[in-house]
C-alpha cells in the first residue's frame, strides 16, 4: 500500500523525468544547408549556420551535432548551470571531417618588393602564419604578455642560464628576414611576411592564427565533446592555457584530433574528467596538461609535441601534470607517447596516488616517465624504450612501485631514483625519496647504468628484475649525487653489501640486430618477440633483502609487462 510520502516521491520522479526529457534538445550546425540560419531552435530542417551562435543557444542536456566542413570559429561555453545530472554532448558528424580552425585566411597584402608583403592595422600579435600551405618561420615575437622583451617580466629569470624558457627564439629583425618567414611589428601594428621571389600578391594564400581558444569553458560539468578535429591557435600571445581548455567536473574529450597548436594542445582541470581516444600532435610546447582527482587519461596518442622547442626543463613534451597538486588518484593508461621534444609523461610537484600503466613511451627526447616531487605512484606494465634520457625517473618521490615494465635502449639510465636534498619551503611535501620499490622489470641495453637508488637511509628496494647487457655487468649506483661522478658498484657488491636485487638475474646478451636497427630508426613497429624468448628462459624472484613489499603489490615472477 502506497504511503503519501512514497506517492509524492514517485510523482516527483515522473515529473522530473518528463521535464528532463522535454528539455533535452538535439540541435544542428550545418553551414551549407540551404535553410541554415542563426535563429530558431537549430532543428535539422533549419539548422544553425555558425558555431558561436549555436553555443549561445546550447542548454544543459542538449546534443549539438556538427556537420562535415571547416569552421573558422570556436566552441565557447556560455555561463549556465551545467550539470552531470543533465549530460550535454557536442559531436562531429560520424565518419566525416569536422575541423575547427584557429586561423583565418587573410587578404589585402601590400607588396614592398624583394618578396616582402605587409598587412597593416593588424592589432594582435600572431604566433603562426602559413603561406600557400607551408608554415613560415617566426622572427622575433613575444609570448605570455610580453616575454622575453618586456622589462621585469615575471618569467624572465626562469632557466636564464639555459637561454630562458624559449631558447630557440630567433632574435632577428625585419631587415634580416629570410624568405619563408614572418615578423610582427607591435609598434606599427603591421604583420610582415617574406615570400619567395616571383610570388605575386594575387597568389598569396596566407593563413594567420587568430583565435586563442578553440574550446573554452569554465565551471563546466557533464559535457562530452566527440569526433572533432582542431587545428591552429594563437594562445601563447596572452596565456599558458591549452587551445582546448575545459575547467569543471565530469567532462569527457573523446576521439578528438588536436594538431598544430601554438602552445598547449589540451588542458583539462577539475575532478572526474576524462581524455580518451584522442590524438594530440605537433603542439607548440606541450600536448596535454591536466590536474584534478579521479582523472582518466586513456588510449590517446601524444606525439611530436614541442615543435617550437621551448626549454625542456621548463614545461615541454608529451604530457605534464603540475600546478595546484597535479593529479590525485588518477589513471594514465594505454597511451602511446612518442617522438616528443621533451619528456613523455611528467608528473611534477604534489601528484599523489596515481596509476601509470600499459603506456608506450618511446623516442622522446627527454625522460620516458618522470615522477617528480610526488608520491604513491604505481608505474607498471609500461614499455619504455629509445628515449633520449632516463627511461623511468623518480626524483624526490616516495612510496611508489615500479613493476613489470620493459625499460630498454634508453640513452641514460634505465631506472633512476634520485635525492638532490631538496626541501619544500612550504613544508607541505615530504621530498625524501623513501620506500620505493623496483620489482619485476626487464631493464636492458640502456646507457652505462641500469639502476640508481638514492641511498641506503631511504630504504628503497630493487628485486626480481631481469638485467640484460651486451658485455660485462649492469651499472648500479647507491646515492646521488656522488662527486665527481657515480660510483659504479659491482653486481656482487650491489647484491650482497647493499642487499639489492637478491632475486634478480643479470644476463650477458647481445641486442638482436634487427631490433637494434628498428630502435635506432625510431620505428613504431618494434618486434618484441626476441625479448619474449630471452625473458622466457629466466624466472626471477623476490630475494631476502629484508624489506617487505607494500600491501597490494603483486609479483608474477616474470620480468617485463605481463
Amino acid at each position: 500500500m502506497l504511503t503519501v510520502v512514497k506517492f509524492l516521491v514517485i510523482v516527483s520522479a515522473l515529473v522530473l523525468g518528463f521535464f528532463n526529457s522535454s528539455w533535452a534538445v538535439v540541435r544542428y550546425v550545418m553551414p551549407n544547408h540551404p535553410n541554415a540560419a542563426d535563429d530558431g531552435d537549430g532543428r535539422v530542417d533549419r539548422p544553425y549556420q555558425t558555431l558561436s551562435f549555436a553555443m549561445k543557444q546550447l542548454l544543459p542536456g542538449d546534443t549539438l551535432k556538427l556537420a562535415a566542413g571547416k569552421y573558422r570559429d570556436s566552441l565557447t561555453f556560455p555561463s549556465r548551470a551545467w550539470s552531470n545530472d543533465r549530460p550535454t554532448t557536442i559531436v562531429g558528424e560520424e565518419n566525416a571531417d569536422v575541423t575547427i580552425m584557429g586561423s583565418d585566411l587573410v587578404t589585402g597584402w601590400v607588396a614592398r618588393g624583394n618578396g616582402f608583403y605587409v598587412k597593416r592595422q593588424w592589432m594582435t600579435e600572431p604566433q603562426q602564419v602559413s603561406l600557400n600551405g607551408f608554415a613560415l618561420k617566426q622572427i622575433g615575437g613575444t609570448i605570455f604578455e610580453g616575454y622575453p622583451t618586456k622589462p621585469g617580466h615575471t618569467m624572465k629569470s626562469l632557466h636564464a642560464s639555459q637561454g630562458g624558457i624559449w631558447p630557440t627564439r630567433d632574435n632577428g629583425s625585419v631587415a634580416e628576414m629570410p624568405p619563408g618567414a614572418f615578423y610582427y611589428d607591435d609598434r606599427k601594428k603591421e604583420l610582415v611576411i617574406r615570400a619567395s621571389l616571383g610570388v605575386s600578391a594575387e597568389n598569396l594564400r596566407a593563413e594567420v592564427s587568430t583565435r586563442p581558444y578553440l574550446v573554452q569553458g569554465q565551471d563546466i560539468a557533464g559535457v562530452t565533446i566527440q569526433n572533432i578535429r582542431f587545428r591552429y591557435s594563437n594562445t601563447t600571445t596572452r596565456s599558458r592555457q591549452g587551445a582546448v581548455t575545459i575547467v569543471g567536473r565530469g567532462n569527457t574529450l573523446d576521439g578528438l584530433l588536436v594538431e598544430d597548436m601554438d602552445g598547449v594542445g589540451i588542458e583539462l582541470s577539475g575532478d572526474e574528467n576524462t581524455i580518451r581516444n584522442c590524438r594530440v600532435t605537433r603542439s607548440g610546447y606541450l600536448g596535454i596538461k591536466a590536474r584534478g582527482r579521479n582523472v582518466v587519461i586513456k588510449n590517446n596518442e601524444i606525439s611530436y609535441n614541442n615543435t617550437r622547442r621551448f626549454n625542456k626543463w621548463w614545461e615541454a613534451g608529451g604530457m605534464k601534470f603540475v600546478y595546484q597538486g597535479g593529479l590525485h588518484g588518477s589513471q594514465v593508461s594505454g597511451n602511446r607517447v612518442h617522438h616528443n621534444y621533451g619528456d613523455g609523461i611528467w608528473f611534477d610537484w604534489g601528484n599523489d596516488n596515481n596509476l601509470v600503466e600499459r603506456n608506450i613511451l618511446a623516442y622522446n627526447e627527454g625522460f620516458g616517465i618522470h615522477y617528480e616531487a610526488s608520491s604513491r605512484a604505481v608505474i607498471q606494465d609500461n614499455e619504455v624504450y629509445g628515449n633520449g634520457q632516463r627511461g623511468i625517473y623518480l626524483i624526490h618521490s616516495r612510496e611508489s612501485v615500479v613493476a613489470h615494465n620493459l625499460v630498454v635502449f634508453n640513452r641514460l639510465e634505465g631506472i633512476a631514483i634520485v635525492d638532490e636534498k631538496r626541501i619544500d619551503p612550504s613544508g607541505l611535501l615530504d621530498l625524501r625519496p623513501q620506500r620505493n620499490f623496483i620489482v619485476g622489470n626487464l631493464i636492458g641495453w640502456n646507457g652505462d647504468w641500469a639502476l640508481i637508488l638514492p641511498g641506503e637511509e631511504h630504504r628503497n628496494l630493487s628485486d626480481g628484475n631481469l638485467f640484460l647487457q651486451e658485455r660485462g655487468e649492469p651499472g648500479f649506483s647507491m646515492g646521488w649525487p656522488k662527486a665527481p661522478s657515480y660510483v659504479k658498484l659491482p653486481w656482487n657488491s650491489w647484491r650482497m653489501d647493499f642487499q639489492q636485487d637478491r632475486g634478480s638475474v643479470s644476463v650477458s646478451s647481445k641486442l638482436p640486430r634487427a631490433l637494434r636497427q628498428s630502435l635506432l630508426a625510431g620505428s613504431s613497429a618494434v618486434d618484441w618477440r626476441a625479448f619474449d624468448r630471452i625473458r622466457g628462459k629466466f624466472r626471477t624472484s623476490i630475494g631476502s633483502s629484508g624489506v617487505a613489499l607494500p600491501e597490494g603489490v603483486s609479483f608474477s615472477g616474470k620480468a617485463g609487462p605481463r
